[in-house]
C-alpha cells in the first residue's frame, strides 16, 4: 500500500475502488504529464508537416473550385482535391494536439499492477481498462529519459492480439519488472495427454 501514499487524494480514492476485497498492489503510478506530452511531440511535428504540406494545396484547390464555379464550370477535380486536402490539414492541426491531449490524459490516469492484473484507472470518472495477466503476452521498454520512460504491453483482446503504451511512467525499470512478472507467473502452459 505504500505505493498509494504517492498519489494524490482522488487517485487514491479511484484505485481502492477498483481493487478486489485481499487484492495485493505490486506497482502503482501516475504517469508524469509533462514526460506523456514529450513522448507525444513526435506525432505533433508529424501534424504539423502534415498541416503546413496541405495547407497551401487546400487553398489552391478551394481558389480552382471557387474560380471555376463564378466561371459556370464544374470543377469536378478542384473540388476533389479539396475534399482530400482540406480533412488532411485539419487532420494536422489535430495531431498537433497531441502532446496537449497526452498531459490531459496523465493527469487523469493510475497506473496499477496487482499480482492479477494491470488496470489504467481514470481518476474523473473511475472507469478502470482491467487487462488480466493471462492476456498480457509481454513488455517492451520503448525509452527511458529522465528517470521516466515508456512502456508498450501486448495483450490479447478479442482474439488477436493488440497493444497498450504506457507514457510518462517514474520508476519505469520496476513497472516493467512487475507487469513481467505478472505475465510469467500466470502464462499459460500447455499439457500433451499422454498416450
Amino acid at each position: 500500500m505504500s505505493g498509494l501514499l504517492k498519489l494524490n487524494e482522488a487517485a487514491r480514492r479511484a484505485a481502492v475502488h477498483v481493487l478486489a476485497p485481499a487484492e495485493p498492489i505490486i506497482f502503482v503510478t501516475m504517469p508524469d504529464p509533462d514526460e506523456a506530452a514529450r513522448a507525444a511531440w513526435p506525432t505533433a511535428a508529424a501534424g504539423a508537416l502534415l498541416a503546413a504540406l496541405g495547407a497551401p494545396l487546400a487553398w489552391v484547390a478551394i481558389d480552382a473550385s471557387l474560380i471555376a464555379l463564378r466561371s459556370g464550370g464544374i470543377p469536378w477535380m478542384a473540388m476533389l482535391f479539396a475534399l482530400i486536402t482540406v480533412p488532411g490539414c485539419l487532420m494536422g492541426v489535430f495531431l498537433m494536439l497531441a502532446p496537449h491531449a497526452a498531459a490531459k490524459k496523465a493527469r487523469d490516469t493510475v497506473i496499477l499492477v496487482t499480482d492479477r492484473r494491470l488496470l489504467t484507472i481514470s481518476v474523473r470518472t473511475r472507469a478502470a481498462t482491467d487487462l488480466p495477466a493471462r492476456a498480457i503476452l509481454g513488455v517492451e521498454r520503448k525509452k527511458v529519459e529522465r528517470g521516466y520512460g515508456t512502456l508498450e504491453i501486448r495483450h490479447e483482446a478479442q482474439g488477436d492480439a493488440a497493444e497498450t503504451v504506457l507514457a510518462g511512467i517514474d520508476d519505469v525499470l520496476t513497472a516493467e519488472s512487475a507487469i513481467r512478472r505478472l505475465s510469467v507467473d500466470h502464462s499459460v502452459t500447455i499439457i500433451s495427454p499422454v498416450h
